[in-house]
């Protein structure tokens, strides 16, 4: 005949109780947020293609060389991403910049010296958008 001991099924893992409590471990905040997000249309923007974009240098050691060149004039690269949300037939979906055939990315890019994430998210959004009424006048910009 097995004997439980009185307190064990109250502490330890995995039945998802601390045995520390919270000495050890931080409190975070919560990673749900409620908010309300305006979805537009699909209809609302405008898609092109523009002129192909060539590489910069000729080959990979070339591009190494000039990204060091560049880290000892303007230090670390800073970039931004944005997720443009829109909705089809009542769903969301989330629009990507295709390059090529077969790769797919979030619009963004570089930030330039001392620019704001917020201020550099707009104007390379700005700069993605082949006709400047494409973005709905009320662009909801978080910081996550």
């Amino acid at each position: 005949m097995s004997v439980i001991p009185p307190n064990r099924s109250q502490t330890g893992w995995p039945r998802g109780v601390n045995q520390f409590g919270n000495k050890y471990l931080p409190q975070t905040k919560p990673l749900t947020l409620e908010r309300t997000i305006n979805l537009y249309p699909l209809t609302n923007y405008t898609f092109g293609t523009k002129e192909p974009l060539y590489e910069k240098d000729s080959s990979v050691a070339a591009r190494f060389q000039r990204m060091r060149e560049e880290f000892d004039k303007i230090g670390m690269r800073r970039t931004v991403e944005g997720v443009l949300i829109v909705h089809e037939h009542r769903l969301p979906h989330v629009l990507l910049l295709q390059l090529g055939t077969t790769f797919f990315k979030l619009p963004g890019g570089e930030l330039n010296p001392g620019e704001d994430e917020v201020e550099g998210l707009k104007r390379l959004m700005t700069e993605v958008c082949i006709y400047l009424y494409c973005l709905p006048v009320d662009v909801c910009v978080e910081v996550m």
